[in-house]
């Protein structure tokens, strides 16, 4: 029997929101590793937190998978996407009005 589904909302709980983002982060950062060396794929997790630390994984240079991610941009769009289009290609059932800790890289041209 699998797990049961939650709302996805904010949690009002201060305390039972930051076990949450501790849990749910080590949990995505695992997941990128497991692919990273599953798939032989160049990986880069980048999180914020509410307070505004920072959290990454990267399988090999953190510059280089930028770089890369950069460069990709230019070559397969001729604009930057919108943060809108972002945020609807990482996560389309993303209530839009709820980004807050979500932050995406957009190239600065």
């Amino acid at each position: 029997m699998g797990r049961g589904k939650i709302e996805i909302k904010r949690i009002d709980n201060l305390n039972s929101r930051q076990v949450t983002f501790s849990k749910r982060r080590t949990g995505l950062l695992k997941k990128a590793r497991e692919l990273s060396v599953l798939c032989d794929a160049d990986v880069a997790v980048i999180i914020f937190s509410s307070t505004g630390k920072l959290y990454d994984y990267s399988s090999s240079s953190m510059n280089h998978i930028l770089s890369r991610y950069s460069k990709g941009l230019n070559s397969d769009h001729p604009e930057p996407p919108s943060d809108k289009l972002l945020t609807e290609v990482c996560n389309p059932r993303l209530d839009p009005d709820y980004t807050h800790g979500l932050h995406f890289l957009a190239p600065t041209f």
